[in-house]
């Protein structure tokens, strides 16, 4: 599968969203932010270990996590 810059990746054995910044036939540079330091990463990855996410399920995450939030709250 072919990625581009912008396409929302992961990996194949689960991870945060990850951001496409370049991609060639092999390797993708990724970032995304690490919430638990507050900065951003990135890191180049082999394209085979990564699956592109549609914009709907990276939606549904948000989503989750915010029901999870409220849920809390009560």
């Amino acid at each position: 599968m072919a990625f581009v810059p912008g396409d929302i990746v992961q990996l194949k054995s689960g991870s945060p969203a990850l951001t496409v910044v370049t991609a060639s036939d092999t390797d993708v540079s990724v970032v995304w932010f690490a919430e638990d330091s507050g900065e951003f990463r990135t890191h180049a990855l082999p394209a085979i270990a990564l699956d592109k996410l549609e914009v709907a399920d990276f939606d549904d995450e948000d989503e989750d996590d915010e029901e999870d939030e409220d849920e809390d709250e009560d």
